[in-house]
C-alpha cells in the first residue's frame, strides 16, 4: 500500500514538474531565437562593415557583382593558412593541401545542388568557359550562340578567338527585346533562333548576366537546347550567394561560377561541374604534369607553385553566410533594401529601371538609367570609352557602381551585399548627380584613360 502511495505521488509530481518545465524551456529557447535574430537583422549594414571588413572611410562599395569585399577573418584564416604552408611546403602541398580542397569541394557540391564527382575547384568562372571553348572541336558552318547585351565581354572574347582559329565558324547574336514581361519571353526568344539557325554547335549562357542583372529561366532554355542537339554553357558567375543552386537537375553540359563575388571569398576561386558524357573531353587550358589523368577534376591541380589558398575558405564563407542568418534571410533583406534604392533613384534622376519582369530580377542585381546629361558630357566617344571614363569619374569621387549600356542607353548596375546600408545608396545618388552640373559645366576633354585606372596616371586625367 505504501509502495502504491509512493509511486502515485512520483508519477504525479513528476507530471507536474513537466507541466511546469516545458513551457518554461520553450519560452527561453523562443527568447534566445528571438535575440539571435534582432542581432542578426542589426547586424547587417554599417554595423557589419565595421565589425567584421576593414574598408575605406568615405568610401561607397556597390559594385559587388565586380569586386567583392572579404571579411577580415577570412584574411586572417588565408594568412594562417599561408603560414602553415611556409612552415613545411612538402607536407603541405602533397599531403595536407589535397585533403582540405576535397573538403571544400564536399561542402561546395552540397551548397549547389551537385555530384562532387563532376565538380572541380578554378580561378574564375571565365577560366571555367575559356576552357570549355577551346576544348570542343568545330567544323566550319558550326555556330557559337551568344546573347547581345547580357553575355559577358570576356566570355564574347572567348568566342571570336575560336572563330578567328577556327575558319568558317560563326557567332550567332540572339536579341532578346523589351520589355521583359515573363519569362516565357526569354524562351520564347531562344526558341525562335534555334528554330531559324540550325547549325548552332553551342550556346552560352548566363544565369544571371553580369551586364543587365537579368535572371534566365535556364533550366527551360537548357532544356530547349538539348532537344535540338545544342552543347550548352550556364555562365553562374553572379549566382552562387544570390540564389539557391541545384545545379545537376539543370541538365546542362556545363555550369560555371564564382565564389569571390557573393560569397566574399577573396579572388582567384570559382567552380566547374560537367556532366559525366563531357568528363573525357574536358581539360585546363594550362598544360601540365596531370593532364592526362582519366579524372577530369585531377587535370585541373597543375602546377604545384599556383596558390590555391582561397580554394580552401569555401567552408568558411558558408559557416559565414550561416552565422548571418543563412542565404534567405539575407538576400530578403538586402533585395528589400536594393528595390527602396532603385526607386529612390529613379525619382531622384527621373529615369526608368530596366523594364523587366520581377520574376527574371535578379535578387541582389539592378539596373536603374542613369541621366541623359551625364551621358552627352562625354562626347565624341564610343560607349565602351563614355562606360569606362563614367566608372573612373565615379570611383575618383569615392564611389563604386558599374555603368553598363542597353538598347542604346546608359544605366547603373548596382549591387546590394551585407555590408550595404541606405547611406550608401543615398550617397550615390548624389555624386551622379554632382558629377551631372561638374559634366554639364566642364564637360570631358581629356585624353582616354588607361584600360586600369592606376592612382598617378588616372589622377592626372580626372582634373582634366
Amino acid at each position: 500500500m505504501t509502495m502504491s502511495r509512493f509511486s502515485a505521488g512520483y508519477f504525479l509530481g513528476t507530471k507536474v514538474l513537466l507541466v511546469i518545465t516545458i513551457p518554461v524551456v520553450i519560452n527561453f529557447a523562443f527568447l534566445l531565437y528571438k535575440r539571435k535574430y534582432k542581432n542578426l537583422k542589426r547586424k547587417l549594414g554599417l554595423e557589419l562593415r565595421r565589425q567584421e571588413f576593414d574598408l575605406e572611410e568615405d568610401f561607397t562599395f556597390c559594385n559587388s557583382g565586380g569586386k567583392s569585399c572579404v571579411p577580415l577573418r577570412f584574411l586572417a584564416r588565408q594568412t594562417e593558412l599561408i603560414r602553415q604552408r611556409e612552415r613545411n611546403t612538402q607536407i603541405w602541398t602533397y599531403l595536407r593541401e589535397p585533403r582540405l580542397i576535397w573538403e571544400s569541394l564536399l561542402v561546395l557540391a552540397d551548397y549547389i545542388g551537385a555530384d562532387v564527382d563532376n565538380l572541380t575547384l578554378i580561378g574564375n568562372a571565365t577560366e571555367g568557359t575559356s576552357a570549355v571553348l577551346r576544348n570542343l572541336t568545330y567544323k566550319s558552318g558550326d555556330k557559337i550562340l551568344l546573347c547581345r547585351e547580357h553575355t559577358y565581354s570576356a566570355v564574347v572574347k572567348q568566342a571570336e578567338v575560336v572563330v578567328e582559329i577556327n575558319p568558317g565558324v560563326e557567332i550567332l547574336y540572339l536579341v532578346l527585346p523589351y520589355p521583359v514581361r515573363c519569362s516565357d519571353d526569354i524562351v520564347s526568344a531562344f526558341a525562335n533562333v534555334l528554330t531559324e539557325n540550325h547549325d548552332i554547335k553551342i550556346a552560352m549562357l548566363d544565369h544571371i548576366s553580369s551586364h543587365s542583372t537579368v535572371l534566365f529561366p535556364i533550366q527551360d532554355i537548357v532544356r530547349l537546347c538539348r532537344s535540338r542537339d545544342v552543347i550548352t554553357v550556364v555562365d553562374g558567375a553572379h549566382a552562387a550567394g544570390q540564389i539557391p543552386l541545384t545545379v545537376e537537375e539543370y541538365g546542362a553540359d556545363y555550369y560555371v561560377g564564382n565564389l569571390c563575388k557573393w560569397l566574399m571569398i577573396p579572388q582567384h576561386v570559382g567552380f566547374l561541374w560537367v556532366h559525366p558524357s563531357r568528363h573525357a573531353e574536358t581539360r585546363p587550358l594550362n598544360v601540365s604534369h596531370s593532364i592526362f589523368e582519366p579524372n577530369f577534376r585531377n587535370r585541373f591541380y597543375p602546377p604545384l607553385t599556383q596558390d590555391r589558398i582561397s580554394h580552401i575558405l569555401v567552408k568558411d564563407a558558408l559557416e559565414f553566410q550561416e552565422e548571418l542568418g543563412g542565404l534567405e534571410f539575407h538576400v530578403a533583406r538586402n533585395s528589400q533594401l536594393l528595390d527602396r534604392a532603385c526607386a529612390m533613384l529613379s525619382e531622384a534622376w527621373g529615369t526608368p529601371l530596366l523594364d523587366v519582369a520581377e520574376e527574371c530580377r535578379s535578387p541582389l542585381m539592378a539596373c536603374v538609367g542613369l541621366p541623359p546629361d551625364l551621358a552627352e558630357a562625354y562626347p565624341d566617344m564610343p560607349d565602351w570609352t563614355v562606360k569606362k571614363t563614367m566608372n573612373g569619374d565615379l570611383l575618383m569621387k569615392g564611389v563604386a557602381i558599374r555603368v553598363t549600356t542597353i538598347a542604346g542607353k546608359f544605366y547603373c548596375r548596382l549591387c546590394c551585399h551585407v555590408w550595404n546600408d541606405w547611406s550608401d545608396f543615398e550617397r550615390v545618388r548624389d555624386v551622379v548627380l554632382e558629377l551631372v552640373r561638374e559634366r554639364r559645366e566642364n564637360p570631358w576633354t581629356g585624353r582616354l584613360p588607361p584600360a586600369y585606372f592606376f592612382p598617378g596616371p588616372f589622377a592626372e586625367v580626372a582634373t582634366t
